[in-house]
């Protein structure tokens, strides 16, 4: 395809990228989520250094034991050797032996296999390691502008498939393809169902997934954990957060994710856990194992980054890293309940047992009203520091002035380093309220959790917000005492209320200490990050854009007039194209 005449269009520029954009509502575009896709072209970077790491670990590992196979090999092929000659010497060897003679490998050729790899020159070695391999596949790519990024921004890039379900957004990536020097050839447009591709792919599956669908990601989780490779990344979104994090849909939120949300606070954070537990279930079904490398919270949308392993051993812990959270309908305390145990032999082998539980009775020790049942949802942790840390010396190499959400990147990506693997966060404005008292700066706050000897965070997805490994009972302790110096006015305490239970035990438990601790201030506090940045005007999700038909030829080609290499050629005979629910895909 020639390169297109861009006078004719509205040029969009992100990142390295320009996209053509007509004024028809034709295919969908975002502009708010660019912080989305550079954020995940970092992402895919750190990955890809790490991947290649843990490749070239494991090919040392398995050159040192080959050659210690063959070592002792040499050592029984000598043996051997010496014990024939003297057998011949002394007697001669009977007819009817059927001994099998082991051969003697030739040292010097034996040599080199074995170490061919380590007598490579480093240029060598560097220029090998260069050779673009990543396979990378987006499967509702509208516009094509963030498959082109990955492609003119990834090093290592071998292909982006681009696909989409939409006739006129298959043109417009071909067309911003054509625009893009150095896409051409790496970015490959595509017309096909996202499933369909990701099923055809199972034999040959793609090193990075990533699914960014209008609404949710859960139609496509089973095809995405079995066309991604072992070790490989997917990338998943979802931004029906009205469904995930609210609560006037608990039957649909079950539907999508096996789960039912929390109504409290801190359903933000149980979305992602819903999300991660999904993922977990559909890869489990097929000894695959999750690694949770990022999971943020923003804005209309949750992001999850996920590392999927082939580990049947892995696979089988699903259920220890599997929860359900009792959450108080008064005061807000909540518990979780792991579905499974494991336990360690003597030999090291692994015991999967029944959990015990429940944790609570029914109704809240606290404020004596009911339980409202959440989950089943992922119950390990949300991030790899590890992997936060690649993203951030990343960003530290990048050129603000093409990356313009650099900031935002470096204050997320610190709050999430930050926060603790324990499940879920309060806020003092909330725990205050439940007390009916003046609620207590955030300090004095973290600082009575820090002198009574456990671990606090701030987390990334609400302002204000409180991690801590401290059970309810202590916050509520902390509570009584700052209300000794804070009274409560008995007016605003009604008789039935959570705050008459909570208050009718009025001294804490511990000695409460509010003296300013040294870590009360998180690190992201005090050097002055762009924490919480205020979202720009309009920054909410777009209307979703205006479909067309879907294709009525069974045969899916990418651009030109070949099909498109290792993808599905033809359809299956009959209808199925004619039954698919266009609204389940970003079709425009």
């Amino acid at each position: 395809m020639e390169k297109p005449d861009g006078s004719k269009y509205i040029l969009l520029t992100e990142g390295r990228a320009t996209v053509l954009y007509e004024n028809e509502n034709q295919v969908f575009y975002n502009p708010v989520q660019q912080f989305n896709r550079d954020l995940s072209t970092c992402a895919i970077r750190a990955w890809s250094e790490e991947y290649i790491e843990q490749k070239t670990t494991a090919k040392r590992n398995q050159r040192k034991k080959r050659k210690l196979r063959n070592d002792k090999h040499k050592i029984s092929a000598k043996e051997n050797l010496k014990t024939r000659e003297e057998l011949q010497a002394g007697e001669e060897v009977a007819s009817t032996d059927t001994t099998e003679e082991v051969p003697l490998p030739d040292p010097k050729t034996d040599e080199v296999n074995t170490e061919a790899s380590e007598n490579v020159s480093p240029a060598a070695q560097g220029e090998r390691k260069k050779a673009p391999f990543i396979t990378i596949l987006e499967a509702l790519s509208a516009t094509g502008l963030r498959a082109i990024r990955y492609g003119l921004e990834i090093p290592l890039i071998k292909t982006v498939l681009a696909n989409d379900f939409s006739p006129s957004a298959v043109k417009a990536i071909e067309r911003n393809v054509a625009y893009n020097d150095g896409a051409p050839g790496v970015v490959v447009a595509f017309h096909g169902d996202a499933n369909a591709v990701m099923y055809s792919h199972k034999t040959k599956p793609f090193h990075v997934i990533d699914l960014d669908p209008y609404g949710t990601a859960a139609p496509f989780l089973d095809a995405a954990v079995q066309a991604v490779c072992d070790g490989g990344l997917l990338l998943i979104t979802c931004t029906d957060l009205s469904i995930l994090a609210g609560t006037g849909y608990p039957e649909k939120c079950f539907t999508n994710y096996g789960g039912m949300t929390c109504r409290t606070e801190f359903s933000h954070e149980s979305a992602l856990r819903l999300v991660l537990s999904s993922i977990a279930s559909a890869a489990a079904r097929y000894g695959k194992a999750i690694e949770p490398l990022l999971s943020l919270s923003i804005d209309f949308y949750v992001r999850v980054f996920v590392r999927v392993r082939n580990s049947p051993i892995q696979g089988k812990l699903l259920a220890s890293k599997t929860m359900l959270t009792y959450t108080c309908s008064g005061c807000g305390s909540t518990s979780s309940q792991p579905l499974g145990r494991v336990s360690i032999n003597e030999d090291g082998s692994q015991k999967h047992s029944f959990a015990q539980g429940p944790p609570v009775s029914s109704h809240c020790e606290h404020c004596g009203f009911v339980h409202h049942l959440g989950g089943p949802m992922w119950a390990g942790p949300l991030h790899d520091k590890g992997f936060i840390d690649r993203i951030q010396k990343i960003t530290e190499t990048l050129d603000p002035e093409i990356y313009k959400t650099i900031p935002r990147i470096k204050g997320m990506l610190t709050l999430a380093k930050e926060e603790l693997d324990d499940p879920f966060y309060f806020t003092a404005a909330h725990v205050s309220s439940t007390m009916r008292c003046s609620c207590p700066p955030m300090t004095t706050m973290t600082s009575a959790l820090l002198n009574a000897g456990y671990k606090v965070s701030p987390t990334h997805a609400v302002p204000g917000a409180i991690k801590t490994n401290a059970n309810w009972g202590i916050i509520w302790d902390i509570l009584r005492e700052w209300i000794k110096a804070n009274p409560v006015k008995e007016s605003n305490i009604k008789e039935h209320s959570p705050t008459k239970k909570l208050l009718e035990r009025r001294e804490p438990n511990f000695a409460v200490d509010f003296t300013m601790h040294p870590e009360a201030n998180p690190p992201s506090r005090r050097i002055k990050i762009a924490r919480y940045p205020l979202n720009p005007p309009n920054w909410g999700p777009k209307a979703r854009a205006k479909g067309d038909k879907p294709f009525n030829n069974h045969k899916i080609q990418g651009s030109g007039s070949e099909p498109v290499p290792d993808a599905p050629n033809n359809w299956e005979n009959g209808d199925e194209n004619e039954e698919v629910d266009t609204k389940k895909q970003k079709t425009s």
